[in-house]
């Protein structure tokens, strides 16, 4: 950085004189330096790391800065001795997250000595560790390790029991497994150096017998223990009775999705042994009857947040929206599909702030009502929903103002002229007292998603004027460079941009892509078979600050070329 003169006035005897003086980066305040190194791109912020021990220090002190440094590797064998490790403790780095893929870990204290002080997320995915191992790795991260997950790993569980533990995971409060077939042993391990977990996560994972060392494992944290996520295992009611009935058990948080086999009467005793419970997610389990819906809602009337799949209901409002006045987060599956079915127009909720409905069919003029007694709604999906007057869906907008978040995937009512901004010209509004207000112009919109509306084409892209948007998903749509070169014009800030699956999608349009938006950090060109090696001279020209790349399926992408992607420093994760 350029220095920059100033002039300074010293008293000399009777007179004054002038001399001039320089600020030096080097003399910002660390408040100054630190606002600027937020503005970084993480190589720089690297090589800002190396510069001297005074912004060494900066960096390492910030929370925030040194989360976006994440140590990657995989397919490596970790043991002491090896290049990696030779590497890690020459450059004195470390780390709050550190991942490993498809690695075999073997004894390494000297490199888990030296990455491990700062160490808060840690993730071990389909790698080949040893029980002994295991329990090193943890001895040394136990200073502020936060989140451990574990994902698909080959363990040797009866090394556990003969591995003396001394230490224990003061601060970790988040464990998730992933996967894997979780032992008795491993259960036994987390339950001795596990004191705080507040939740647990095991997902498409299965257990020895019934499950009993996983009711004690959540008994010995019920103290702490405030979400535990069941979603696609083996659990059944008599586990979460087990679960529930378990004294000074306070859950907040419970996900059951697709545990099938789960009915209705283990949701409900559940819910009343646990009245505590705020968050809970049905998904893909039975269709809730009215009946069901009715006593839930009175036996958790301070629900913040549910997902279900609801059967043949008139009215959602009367059945149990109504006694959930604190609902900010509503996901809807509708399993039966039939015309009018799904009828929110009643219910009334300042506070709802999220909806996620899939596969409904709205009758007319139900949307715009609901959307008016819902004003504060930030995030909206309505998945492959069908609508008996697609109008509604625009004349719903002029009350969601504040929205932040769109999904209208799948939606193959909406075409081109869903966004044209005359579209109502020629249309009788049916209700007068709603102002015209339509998609076009929200302008809080930050994420919009049109991927698969199979009608869509430049016209659409063109209707855009979203200055604040930063993700966009166009999978599958007839679009070419015209509607991107629009895009790119009206949306400046776009970070992440999905057209995979564009057939049209050219060269010309990727250049637009990577020469306009300075921001853009996610890319994916998945089966955009029209580009060629052009394109990646584009992304190595241009792209400063990409991380993502996917260009899968691109048949006229030369091995050269993918050999030159692989060079580009800023992209982590690259797909070719």
């Amino acid at each position: 950085m350029d220095e920059s003169p100033s002039v300074e006035s010293v008293p000399t005897g009777g007179t004054t004189t002038t001399t001039p003086s320089t600020t030096t980066i080097q003399s910002l305040p660390t408040e100054v330096l630190t606002a600027i190194f937020h503005h970084l791109r993480v190589p720089d912020l690297a090589s800002v790391r190396q510069t001297c021990r005074h912004w060494y220090e900066i960096v390492i002190s910030n929370r925030t800065l040194m989360s976006r440094f994440v140590l990657s590797l995989r397919n490596f064998r970790i043991e002491d001795g090896c290049e990696q490790c030779r590497v890690l403790g020459g450059t004195r780095s470390t780390f709050e997250k550190v991942c490993l893929k498809t690695c075999t870990v073997a004894p390494a204290p000297v490199l888990w000595r030296t990455i491990g002080t700062q160490l808060a997320e840690l993730s071990l995915s389909d790698c080949t560790i040893n029980g002994q191992t295991l329990v090193g790795v943890l001895r040394c991260t136990r200073d502020n390790l936060r989140s451990l997950t574990i994902k698909s790993i080959k363990l040797d569980d009866h090394l556990i029991y003969d591995t003396p533990i001394d230490f224990r995971l003061e601060r970790l409060h988040t464990l998730t497994i992933r996967s894997s077939f979780v032992y008795d042993a491993l259960f036994h391990l987390f339950k001795r150096i596990c004191p705080n977990l507040k939740a647990i996560k095991l997902t498409f994972s299965s257990y020895e017998r019934w499950g009993e060392e996983l009711v004690s494992f959540v008994a010995t944290l019920r103290a702490t223990l405030e979400a535990i996520t069941l979603s696609y295992t083996k659990a059944t009611g008599v586990i979460l009775q087990q679960i529930g009935r378990i004294e000074q058990l306070r859950l907040r948080k419970v996900s059951l999705k697709s545990c099938f086999a789960i009915k209705e009467n283990d949701i409900l005793l559940l819910a009343r042994l646990q009245p505590t419970i705020v968050h809970l997610n049905l998904e893909n389990l039975f269709s809730a009857s009215e009946q069901f819906l009715q006593a839930l809602s009175a036996f958790l009337p301070q629900m913040k947040r549910i997902k279900l799949r609801v059967a043949r209901i008139t009215n959602l409002h009367r059945s149990f929206l109504a006694n959930m006045p604190q609902l900010n987060y509503l996901k809807i599956t509708d399993a039966t599909q039939l015309k009018g079915n799904l009828d929110l127009s009643a219910y009334e909720n300042p506070a709802l702030e999220k909806l996620f409905v899939s596969a409904a069919m709205f009758s007319r003029n139900t949307l715009p009502r609901f959307f008016e007694r819902c004003p504060n709604i930030r995030s909206l999906t309505l998945y492959q929903c069908t609508y008996e007057n697609i109008h509604d869906l625009q004349l719903a907008f002029s009350h969601l103002k504040g929205l932040e978040y769109l999904n209208l995937q799948r939606t193959i009512d909406i075409g081109d002229s869903f966004f044209n901004r005359d579209v109502f010209d020629t249309i009788v509004m049916p209700f007068e007292r709603i102002r015209f207000y339509p998609i076009a112009n929200l302008r809080k919109l930050c994420y919009l998603n049109l991927s698969h509306c199979r009608d869509l084409s430049d016209q659409a892209l063109m209707a855009l004027q979203f200055p604040l948007l930063k993700k966009i998903d166009l999978r599958g749509l007839h679009v070419t460079e015209a509607g991107i070169a629009s895009l790119v014009r009206d949306c400046p800030h776009l970070e992440y941009v999905l057209v995979d699956a564009c057939k049209r999608i050219c060269d010309q349009a990727v250049l637009y892509l990577c020469r306009d938006l300075h921001s853009l950090r996610l890319l994916n060109l998945e089966s955009c078979k029209a580009i060629t090696d052009q394109s990646v001279e584009h992304i190595v020209r241009h792209c400063r600050s990409l991380v993502w790349l996917n260009a899968l399926n691109c048949p006229q992408l030369s091995e050269e070329g993918k050999a030159r992607l692989r060079t580009v420093r800023t992209i982590r994760s690259l797909h070719v």
